[in-house]
């Protein structure tokens, strides 16, 4: 069964990469309404200037884009037939263009392959020398190209580009950059910085009277509103972006918000509602015999049967959302879909010939995923194949589904938080950076003002001297108590407040670098991760001050018993990793058992007479199909998990394994 605070909602994934984030910016890139108003392009469009005029968009674009809005195919076609005349009349000017506007289209129609062939027809007509269109075709190789890899040097070469399209009063390719920037920060979710871009873009859109633009941003606006607690009701923004294109042709740009609007209100629980939105979707999607909105129509009326839990017509709009997205070429979808058609089968498993149906739609759903590159499609896969394999009554099969969902979740999480960490930790740094220049400029602002009015007097050189003086030994400070904060953040960075011994940042970087090095050199390298048994229940029970100085006993026993090169840190809570290079598991039941005499020891005044504190340990070593340090510590994690189950105070994975102590 479905709830809304499902941790990974089928929806989130069922675009794939680019979806949501790319469609809205082609809508973004493909209006520029005030301008299709003139006569002159009623017929055919005009080539535009090499400057940016007024700085509204060049005509031909104008001309894809507003046919777009209404029917992708006739757009296209129509842009086809107008590069041909451009062709012809050897205007190289109209048809880059109009290229670029085809590329808009097959980006917004999820034609991927398609788009950045385009893309490389229109560079082949991009005349020599042209500044303006160059920064047009960098915009648009990143709205069609794969999201970046260096999130910093993304951002670094969009503010660039937006700087040099404002110098050059080009508002319309500044207004796509700030598209552009919303949707890296949507597909990356770092919501808060694609709100505020979102903001900029709407603002934008009104600046230039561009009510597509609007239209976009409120939608996306929308769908980002309850996840980051913005008062406004997501429906409220919706209805505004269907007010922005109030009066124009726009069946496809509208099937798009219904689409989306259908899924917001799955989400706040109205099923009618959401049925009703999809079914508007759908009917405008067959009107423009669009594949791939009537592929998204039917999957979110599947979606909505299968919350009533009503089968057959989940199956029959689950299907129907595979077949048109095979027609489409939407394989980002044909996952989505299939977790459908499988739960859809798992509510009634009445006889054989179901439970044959239900095992080879679990095939199909296996088969789908392992040849989908985006992992959260694995995530879904891996739930949805537990609940059907549970309907057969597959438990084991089930069980290890639910487990694979339960680690890949996991993975997801972490990932989500090191990014987190890391994105703030950029921005951190860059306030750093700006913070000292600014000192430093007040400082040189300060030192000249000191000259020029010391010049002015008899003494001019004496306190000329001396402000040269103060300057130096002001900025020797500043340099010094900035080098002595570098080194201060550098350590608490790198360091557990509480108990002194390395964080979990450290330890990563320390086990991925031995890890690394064991490769190289064919060395053991074993990991344990070590859990403090029931340690809440000390909490709890002595208040969390105790807690705290269980936990530096802790520490203090393990720095202990340990070798020099081993590291041991805090991973989080009341959880410890160990990293030992040159050792094998093998070893590490020694270790356990020094580990605990040394903690009884440390734990003597701590606690109530008769009170024990006891751990477990999980243990992982390198070796053949550990192929990383992230395989070593899922490895020890499924390892602490059978210490866990062996009634704690115990070890797993080493060889031999240790009895919890009587």
């Amino acid at each position: 069964m479905r709830a809304v605070t499902r941790p990974f909602p089928r929806r989130a994934s069922a675009r794939g990469r680019r979806t949501r984030g790319l469609r809205g910016i082609a809508v973004v890139l493909m209006l520029g309404l005030a301008v299709v108003a003139s006569p002159a392009f009623a017929a055919a469009p005009a080539a535009s200037s090499a400057t940016a005029g007024d700085g509204r968009r060049p005509p031909p674009l104008v001309y894809v884009a507003t046919r777009a809005l209404d029917d992708p195919r006739a757009a296209l076609a129509l842009a086809q037939g107008a590069i041909a005349a451009a062709q012809a009349g050897g205007d190289r000017d109209t048809e880059f263009w109009l290229r670029l506007g085809r590329v808009e289209v097959f980006v917004q129609t999820d034609h991927d392959a398609a788009a950045v062939d385009e893309l490389g027809l229109a560079r082949r007509a991009l005349r020599p020398g042209d500044t303006r269109q160059a920064r047009w075709l960098e915009a648009f190789e990143r709205l069609a190209g794969p999201l970046p890899q260096d999130v910093d040097a993304f951002r670094r070469a969009q503010s660039a580009l937006a700087a040099a399209a404002q110098a050059d009063g080009d508002a319309a390719l500044a207004c796509t950059v700030s598209a552009v920037d919303a949707w890296i920060h949507q597909e990356l979710d770092v919501t808060d910085e694609a709100w505020q871009a979102l903001e900029a873009s709407e603002r934008c859109g009104a600046q230039l009277g561009d009510r597509g633009q609007r239209a976009y941003a409120l939608g996306a606006m929308a769908l980002l509103a309850g996840r980051i607690g913005v008062p406004t009701p997501a429906e409220v923004y919706f209805q505004r972006a269907l007010d922005a294109l109030e009066g124009l042709p726009a069946r496809y740009q509208r099937a798009w918000l219904l689409d989306d609007f259908g899924w917001a209100l799955i989400d706040a629980g109205q099923l009618e509602r959401a049925s009703a939105s999809f079914d508007e979707a759908l009917a405008l999607g067959s009107a423009v015999a669009d594949a791939s909105i009537v592929a998204r129509a039917h999957e979110g009326l599947a979606e909505v049967a299968l919350l009533q839990r009503d089968a057959a017509r989940t199956l029959r709009h689950a299907r129907e959302a595979l077949r048109h997205g095979a027609a489409a070429g939407l394989g980002a979808r044909a996952v989505t879909a299939q977790t459908q058609v499988v739960e859809a089968l798992a509510l009634h498993v009445d006889g054989p010939t179901r439970a044959a149906e239900l095992d080879q739609e679990i095939q199909r759903l296996r088969a789908l995923a392992d040849a989908d590159p985006l992992p959260h499609h694995r995530v879904l896969a891996a739930r949805s194949a537990a609940r059907g394999l549970q309907a057969l009554g597959r438990h084991a099969e089930a069980y290890a589904e639910l487990e694979r969902f339960v680690e890949l979740s996991r993975r997801a999480e972490r990932e989500r938080r090191d990014r987190d960490a890391r994105r703030l930790q950029a921005v951190y740094e860059t306030a750093r950076r700006e913070a000292e220049n600014a000192a430093l400029r007040r400082a040189a602002d300060e030192a000249r003002h000191e000259l020029a009015v010391r010049g002015e007097r008899q003494r001019a050189l004496l306190l000329l001297l001396a402000a040269l003086l103060a300057a130096v030994a002001a900025g020797a400070w500043l340099a010094r108590r900035a080098f002595v904060r570098r080194r201060r953040l550098a350590d608490l960075a790198l360091r557990d407040e509480l108990t002194g011994l390395p964080n979990r940042r450290a330890l990563v970087a320390f086990g991925e670098e031995q890890f690394a090095l064991a490769e190289r050199l064919q060395l053991p390298l074993a990991v344990a991760l070590v859990d403090l048994d029931h340690f809440k229940q000390i909490n709890d029970a002595h208040g969390h001050a105790c807690g705290d100085r269980v936990l530096k006993a802790f520490a203090a026993a393990g720095s202990r018993v340990l070798r020099a090169p081993d590291r041991l840190g805090r991973w989080g809570g009341e959880e410890w990793l160990l990293v030992m290079p040159g050792a094998h598991a093998s070893d590490l039941g020694a270790v356990f058992l020094r580990l605990r005499e040394s903690l009884a020891a440390e734990m003597a005044g701590v606690l109530p007479a008769g009170r024990r504190v006891t751990f477990s340990m999980g243990v992982a070593e390198r070796g053949p199909g550990v192929g990383s340090f992230d395989a070593l510590l899922a490895e020890a994690d499924r390892q602490l998990y059978r210490a866990k189950g062996q009634g704690r105070d115990a070890v797993a994975g080493a060889t031999p394994a240790l009895p919890a102590a009587a």
